[in-house]
């Protein structure tokens, strides 16, 4: 039968581990995308009545679902977007959480 002691010991083992993975993996996985080696992921999420959208696009400055002129510069960005609808009418605010520039490595 295991001790008590080894089993905390292993518990805070595993820990130590898996924060070391998450605090080598996530710089790494930003590095990756911000060279262009790594696909950033797109994704749109609703949340009630705010919407979490992920892409990737050539005009970081211009809020999802809305044309603007194309840039020279690629980018990864991730936007809240929320839509508050009440008696006085409808009201949509795009509020950009990241702006990460990709750069596309030789």
């Amino acid at each position: 039968m295991m001790s008590a002691s080894r089993w905390q010991r292993g518990c805070i083992v595993l820990s130590v581990a898996c924060l070391i993975v998450a605090i080598v993996a996530c710089p790494l996985g930003v590095v990756g995308v911000w060279r262009g080696i790594l696909s950033p992921p797109w994704f749109d999420q609703t949340l009630g009545t705010r919407r979490v959208i992920g892409y990737h696009t050539w005009n970081a400055s211009c809020p999802p679902y809305v044309g603007c002129a194309p840039t020279r510069r690629e980018s990864y960005v991730i936007w809240l977007v929320v839509d508050q609808s009440g008696p006085a009418g409808q009201s949509k605010g795009a509020y950009r959480f990241l702006s990460l520039e990709i750069d596309h490595a030789p």
